[in-house]
């Protein structure tokens, strides 16, 4: 079975980042589908950070966890160097 991981906020579910396709032997066969998974980093992206935060200015709020918070541009492009 092939594999495509994204990684996605977990907030507002916009791409962080995604890999490339983990390849079996039946890849690019007839009928054969890749399979995604999804892994959830940080909290939420730059426009939809800033869109909670005036949304929950009212109530408490939630922390970042610290991933990946910046924008998606500058942070896709840094983050192809270090992952594979």
């Amino acid at each position: 079975m092939c594999y495509l991981v994204v990684e996605k906020f977990s907030v507002c579910r916009c791409v962080y980042y995604e890999h490339s396709i983990d390849m079996c032997a039946a890849y690019g066969t007839t009928g054969h589908k890749i399979q995604e998974r999804v892994v959830l980093v940080g909290y939420a992206c730059d426009v939809h950070s800033n869109h909670q935060q005036e949304a929950s200015s009212s109530r408490s709020g939630y922390s970042d966890s610290g991933y990946g918070t910046a924008s998606h541009g500058s942070q896709r492009q840094s983050s192809r160097g270090h992952r594979r």
